[in-house]
């Protein structure tokens, strides 16, 4: 359609914000773990001696053990505690965002229903992953460290150039997965309230915005960019697996979209 015969939006932006304010209590969960760990450890290495017999891997076992009990429960703690507000936080930029985009593109306040039961559904299902995921986090650095401990034990001790130095690590690749995470279920959260809230106002269409953001931008967003498509059509968005979908629903992927309405269609 002629673009004279269009009227279009501003791009919905997600919250960085939010974003960064789940990491930021992620990571600071994660360093509690880490110096209480390496502390516990410490005691370990200090009360055996640092000789290879039965004592050091069962007061190892023992205190892996109770250091894992205490850290799960933590994190499922944080997650359950800090995912509502999380979630809370993008679902009110979001109808500030997309209320905002559709103003401009109609020129009259449109109001966006805050939650359809298909919102809805897919919110509670948000929760449900972004907190497992998040418990995810606390889990794989609780694996890491219980392997390598092992490992240092039957290699004749927990030295310093061994556990600990893996302790910092682990706790750097634990930081990135919660990054991941974080900057994933923004994209994916707030894609999913674009999508519904702008079909329940009637937006039929969309058009795909590339982020150029990124080091190395997936080639074919390259040419979805100023595409237009509409909900019930998604394009293919994984060139190798052929799935179909939105701007942000793939792990890294930054893009947005931008809401067009056909005047045919007012």
């Amino acid at each position: 359609m002629s673009p004279n015969r269009q009227l279009v939006g501003k791009r919905l932006n997600y919250n960085a914000g939010a974003s960064s304010r789940l990491l930021k209590a992620i990571r600071k969960e994660l360093k509690l773990m880490a110096k209480d760990y390496e502390r516990e450890l410490r005691k370990v290495e200090k009360n055996t001696g640092m000789t290879f017999d039965a004592s050091i891997a069962s007061q190892s076992r023992i205190t892996l053990n109770k250091l894992a009990e205490k850290w799960t429960a933590r994190f499922v703690s944080l997650a359950k505690m800090r995912v509502p507000d999380f979630i809370e936080e993008l679902d009110t930029t979001n109808q500030r965002e997309l209320a905002e985009s559709l103003a401009s593109l109609t020129g009259v306040k449109i109001e966006t229903p805050k939650r359809t039961a298909e919102l809805t559904e897919q919110i509670t299902a948000s929760i449900a992953e972004s907190v497992s995921l998040i418990t995810n986090v606390g889990e794989q650095f609780r694996q890491r460290t219980e392997s390598a401990v092992m490992r240092s034990i039957q290699n004749g001790g927990l030295g310093r150039k061994t556990i600990f130095d893996h302790l910092r690590d682990f706790e750097g690749m634990a930081e990135r997965r919660a990054r991941l995470i974080a900057e994933d279920q923004t994209r994916k959260i707030t894609t999913a309230m674009n999508t519904e809230r702008m079909k329940s106002t009637g937006i039929k269409k969309w058009r795909w915005l590339h982020s150029g953001g990124g080091a190395e931008p997936r080639k074919l967003h390259l040419k979805l960019n100023g595409q237009e498509f509409t909900f019930d059509d998604p394009p293919v968005i994984d060139d190798r697996t052929g799935e179909r979908g939105f701007p942000g629903q793939l792990i890294n992927c930054k893009c947005v979209m931008i809401p067009v309405l056909d005047l045919e269609d007012l």
